[in-house]
């Protein structure tokens, strides 16, 4: 929660290489905050800048978990966060968040998706659900958890959603907007 509104990360790969995912990302952060839902980010890179260029028209409250050398350029409207390193602005995006999106992003994203588990598997830690957007994500996380040997309730942690719309829907069922 960020104030009284239930807060969703949007994260995926911080280069430019991939259109497609920050398309999604702006839809995404967009129906976020069109709902009344907080937007938090993981860094500045092209998911974190689609997903608040998304938010920001709405009105959307957006916040940004940086460290040095991940916020070089300005983000306008956004609320900035710092954190000595990557990996104590993810505990904190983890900390913030009520449920994550993932848009699809290679290596960096399954990165992303395993530091999830491990959060959402340990016992002080609270479960995270979150939802992975993209049809390439099935197959790859069905194998990925068989070769971690998950149990159903880490694999319950997974939604899939094929857009964005689809994605921020399935949200609901975890955690409820602010109604505008």
């Amino acid at each position: 929660m960020i104030g009284d509104n239930a807060a969703i990360a949007v994260l995926g790969p911080s280069g430019g290489d991939s259109e497609r995912a920050a398309k999604l990302a702006e839809g995404i952060g967009s129906e976020l905050a069109r709902l009344g839902y907080a937007v938090v980010v993981h860094g500045d890179g092209a998911t974190s800048r689609a997903a608040a260029m998304g938010a920001r028209p709405q009105g959307g409250h957006i916040q940004a978990l940086l460290w040095p050398g991940a916020d070089q350029a300005p983000m306008p409207g956004v609320e900035k966060a710092r954190e000595a390193d990557s990996l104590r602005a993810m505990a904190r995006v983890l900390d913030l968040a009520d449920a994550l999106v993932l848009v699809p992003g290679g290596v960096e994203t399954a990165a992303l998706l395993l530091q999830i588990w491990v959060y959402g598997l340990s016992p002080q830690a609270p479960y995270r659900q979150t939802v992975l957007v993209g049809d390439e994500w099935p197959k790859a996380v069905g194998a990925l958890a068989d070769v971690l040997q998950l149990d159903p309730r880490a694999r319950a942690m997974v939604t899939f959603a094929r857009e964005a719309t689809e994605a921020v829907e399935a949200l609901r069922y975890y955690a409820r907007p602010t109604k505008r």
